[in-house]
C-alpha cells in the first residue's frame, strides 16, 4: 500500500522508474532466490537480531518518508527543495523490495518444469504491470494528488506504529497480565466513536471547500 501511494505521487519517468526499481532488485537478487529452501523463511523469523534490526530500519523508513512527502508537498506548490529528494522519492519502500525478493523465491520454489531465467523473467514482466495496473487505480481512486501525499504521511505513521511492535509480534511473546480483563464492548465503542468523527470532520473539511468554489460559480 505504502510504495504504490508513493509511486502514484510520481508522473512521467518518475514514476516509470519507480515502477521498475522493484523488478530490477528481484534480477538483481536471483542468485539468491536460487539458492534458498522452503526452511528459509522459518530460519530467518528464528534470528532475533534481524528481526528487531528490520524493525529499526522500517521505523527510520517511515521518518524518513513523512519527512520526503513535506519535500514531495513544496516540489508539488514549486518550492524549492534539494534536488536529491526528487531521487530518493524514486526508490521504492524496503518492505515493497523485500516482498518481491520473497515472492520470486517462492516462485523458484513451488513451479517446476521451467527455468529460473524464464520464471524470473516472467516475474519481472508481471511486476511491472502489477504495480502500473495498482498504481493506474490509485490515481483513479484519489484523484487528487494532496489526497495521497496525506495517505502516504498518514501509512508512514502507521508504519512507525508497526516496527515498534514487529518483534513482539514476530517473536510470539505473551505478557501475562493476570489482573487485567479486556472490555472488548468499549473498545468497539471507542472505535465506533473514533471513526464517526474522524467522517464527520471529513465532511465538514470537503463543505468547506466546495462552498468557496460555489460562491465562485455564483459570482458574475
Amino acid at each position: 500500500m505504502l510504495g504504490i501511494t508513493r509511486i502514484s505521487l510520481l508522473k512521467g519517468k518518475k514514476m516509470w522508474l519507480a515502477i521498475l526499481v522493484p523488478g530490477f532488485v528481484s534480477i538483481g537478487f536471483f542468485n539468491f532466490s536460487v539458492n534458498q529452501n522452503n526452511q528459509t523463511l522459518d530460519w530467518l523469523l528464528k534470528q532475533d537480531n534481524l528481526i528487531s534490526g528490520i524493525a529499526i530500519l522500517l521505523t527510520f523508513e517511515a521518518i524518513l518518508i513523512v519527512f520526503l512527502t513535506v519535500f514531495q508537498i513544496k516540489s508539488y506548490y514549486k518550492l524549492k527543495f534539494p534536488s536529491l529528494w526528487k531521487w530518493i522519492s524514486i526508490v521504492p519502500p524496503v518492505q515493497l523490495m523485500v516482498a518481491f525478493i520473497f515472492l520470486q523465491t517462492y516462485l523458484f520454489l513451488k513451479v517446476s518444469g521451467y527455468s529460473f531465467i524464464w520464471l524470473a523473467f516472467t516475474f519481472f514482466l508481471s511486476s511491472i504491470l502489477i504495480l502500473w495496473i495498482l498504481t493506474f487505480g490509485m490515481q483513479k481512486l484519489i484523484k487528487r494528488w494532496e489526497n495521497r501525499a496525506e495517505l502516504q504521511a498518514l501509512i508512514a505513521l502507521f508504519q512507525l506504529l508497526l516496527a515498534m511492535f514487529l518483534p513482539l509480534i514476530a517473536r510470539g511473546q505473551k505478557v501475562g497480565f493476570t489482573q487485567i480483563t479486556v472490555d472488548y464492548h468499549a473498545i468497539m465503542f471507542l472505535m465506533t466513536l473514533v471513526i464517526i468523527l474522524s467522517a464527520t470532520g471529513y465532511f465538514m473539511y470537503k463543505r468547506k471547500l466546495v462552498r468557496p468554489e460555489q460562491k465562485k460559480l455564483k459570482s458574475p
